[in-house]
């Protein structure tokens, strides 16, 4: 095979290869894009937690195993089931919310800012 027919080759290689990368990137961007714009309700991995945002409520909510919170913009809060959250496609169990003036340790972690 001459030189020339070699570097063509090479050439038609790596631009596929390029091209493939290039769809594979944008099919990604196009779906961490609806996920900044808070597209309904979903699960988000950040801080090194696991967060639930409600569309319905417009907040955070998260579980540390024992209790609900919610974040209120600045920080997490026991969550009492006064909002939408928790009403439909949820079960509770024998779960119920601690009587006020207990004293609980709420999360420190920070939450995903819609834009």
């Amino acid at each position: 095979m001459k030189p020339t027919k070699k570097w063509m080759l090479g050439a038609l290689l790596v631009a596929v290869l390029g091209g493939a990368t290039a769809v594979m990137n944008l099919g990604d961007s196009r779906t961490v894009v609806a996920q900044e714009k808070g597209a309904g309700d979903h699960w988000r991995f950040h801080d090194g937690h696991w967060s639930y945002w409600h569309a319905g409520d417009g907040r955070w909510y998260y579980t540390d195993g024992l209790h609900w919170y919610f974040h209120d913009g600045t920080r997490w809060v026991v969550y009492r089931f006064d909002k939408l959250f928790g009403r439909g496609g949820f079960f509770p169990g024998d779960y119920r919310p601690p009587a006020a003036g207990v004293k609980i340790e709420v999360p420190r972690h920070d939450v995903f800012r819609h834009r």
